[in-house]
């Protein structure tokens, strides 16, 4: 029996250090003998033990970044990792109740975008960019600049009803931006003539101006009122903190009308009944906010007055003014030199150029 344990003890560390020896090679299960034992024969078939060593090489990180495929596939215990996988994020929005949570409205531009979506947010970026700096120019082979001594690398560029329509729809484009300040519908027909102030590939300003007939002249002094150009009662003011006191003036003076200011009351303009001869009338004037304060206006009112009129120019009184807003009457008296200048009843004329109808309507002249 102990020589039996013993070969089998034998049998076994043999077994195993064979196996260690050669990891890649299986040895075949014996065959029992027929003169052996049923012990003997259990232990030969029952009790080898055969273990096998897999060598695995690291692989080289020198190598593996220099692979050219963009994406690689590593083996570890039967499961593939893709690496270089992106990731992609999906823009989550919370509504609390906020009121702009759909729709925001921009305060410059008055684009309406949705905040998050890209297509809205990229569409108000370029609206607004084209707003605030004006629209993209690259100019016409055909364009009717107007010569100005005092412009060097800009240009004005005058544009009629009987243009090409290229020169007509970039027009209008540049109409759109002046309805968001000044309306909608009224600003430009048929008759009108167009200047387009040009500044690096821009175009920054637009001028409408029409043929009249007659104008009024602004009152620049106004009697009906006894308050005007008079102090109002000082009212006092006396706070007291024991022996301490504290006593405060204020004194308010009224709008005064003299011959620089134009006369107002309830943003109403104030003019004569008589009217006098007109010949020019600055419908609209409009100029991106960030090119404002470089007078690019006055530039625009002087090539009007040298080219409305062919062979002639007109003296600055002679520019009559619709509609002027805040901005507007302080461009007229400033220009003219007078608070005395000419304003005119302008027709709301909306074009249909789809059945090629007008409708004409008359407005006051109010701020």
């Amino acid at each position: 029996m102990q020589s039996k344990i013993s070969a089998f003890f034998k049998s076994s560390s043999s077994s195993s250090a064979s196996a260690s020896a050669s990891a890649s090679v299986s040895h075949p299960k014996p065959l029992p003998h027929d003169n052996d034992d049923p012990l003997t024969t259990w232990e030969n078939t029952k009790h080898h033990v055969f273990i096998t060593y897999t060598k695995k090489t690291r692989p080289n990180p020198k190598t593996a970044s220099s692979s050219s495929s963009p994406s690689t596939a590593t083996a570890i215990t039967g499961t593939t990792v893709v690496k270089n996988k992106k990731r992609s994020y999906a823009q989550v929005h919370l509504d609390f109740g906020q009121s702009d949570f759909l729709l925001r409205t921009c305060s410059t531009c008055g684009f309406n975008f949705t905040p998050g979506d890209l297509d809205g947010e990229k569409s108000h970026n370029d609206f607004h960019k084209c707003y605030t700096q004006g629209i993209p120019f690259r100019g016409w082979s055909n364009e009717r600049v107007l010569m100005m001594p005092t412009l060097k690398t800009d240009r004005i560029v005058l544009v009629l009803d009987t243009d090409p329509p290229a020169h007509r729809n970039k027009v209008e484009d540049v109409v759109r931006m002046m309805e968001i300040e000044l309306g909608t519908g009224w600003i430009l027909h048929q008759i009108c003539k167009v200047y387009l102030f040009i500044s690096q590939h821009r175009i920054v300003g637009c001028l409408v101006a029409e043929p009249i007939k007659e104008a009024f002249k602004v009152i620049s002094s106004f009697t009906g009122h006894s308050d005007i150009g008079k102090k109002r009662e000082t009212k006092s003011t006396t706070l007291q903190f024991g022996s301490i006191v504290f006593q405060r003036e204020v004194k308010k003076r009224a709008v005064s009308a003299n011959n620089s200011d134009v006369m107002e009351l309830g943003g109403a303009i104030f003019c004569e009944d008589k009217a006098v001869a007109g010949v020019c009338g600055i419908r609209a004037v409009w100029v991106t906010p960030s090119n404002r304060r470089k007078h690019i206006a006055v530039h625009m009112l002087d090539a009007v007055r040298k080219s409305f009129c062919a062979g002639s120019a007109l003296e600055r009184t002679q520019l009559a003014f619709s509609q002027p807003t805040s901005s507007g009457k302080a461009l007229a008296s400033s220009y003219t030199g007078t608070g005395s200048f000419l304003v005119y009843k302008a027709d709301k004329t909306v074009v249909d150029r789809e059945k090629g109808t007008q409708q004409t309507t008359h407005t006051l002249i109010t701020d």
